[in-house]
């Protein structure tokens, strides 16, 4: 839309007039919509407490949006190799055919190893220190025996877990 300089508003009819007023007040009105959207953006996890995951990712720029995970095309497959002597075999037999046939005596034509690597589950090493105390009978003295080397009472390393019970026994 242009507009007509002052000097062609003098001469335009009532009618043009008009019209040309339309077309502004269309236009201004387009205008404060655009400036009440720009006051008032969608809510991102950069303009509220809305999570990240609830973002457009489809708006984003190429370059910002996530990544392909994993390895890129022609990259060379890696894989662990399997272990000459594991710790069990599970035996995966064939038994029966869908027509009835007992297939256990059938030798196979070819056998697929995998191998899954499990951590042992971690159990504490509980030790067990019984430190016995005896009087002498000759002259009264009380001794108590040695523990051994890194199992004496109040060692410096490692968590201390400790639990310490006397027990008296009177003859």
């Amino acid at each position: 839309m242009s507009l007509p300089s002052k000097a062609q508003l003098s001469e335009l009819s009532k009618s043009e007039l008009i019209e040309l007023l339309s077309q502004v007040l269309d236009r201004v009105a387009q205008l404060e919509a655009e400036v009440e959207r720009l006051k008032h953006p969608a809510t991102t996890s950069r303009n509220s407490s809305q999570p990240p995951s609830r973002d457009q990712k489809t708006n984003l720029p190429r370059s910002r949006r996530a990544k392909r995970k994993g390895a890129k095309p022609g990259h060379a497959k890696m894989e662990r190799p399997l272990v000459a002597h594991p710790d069990q075999v599970v035996v995966a037999r064939v038994a029966r055919c869908a027509c009835g046939t007992d297939l256990r005596q059938v030798a196979p034509q070819a056998v697929t190893r995998r191998q899954v690597t499990e951590l042992p589950q971690v159990k504490p090493l509980v030790i067990e220190t019984q430190q016995h105390e005896v009087q002498c009978p000759g002259c009264g003295q009380i001794h108590r025996g040695s523990l051994p080397e890194g199992l004496e009472a109040g060692r410096a390393f490692g968590p201390r877990l400790e639990a310490t019970v006397t027990y008296l026994h009177h003859p």
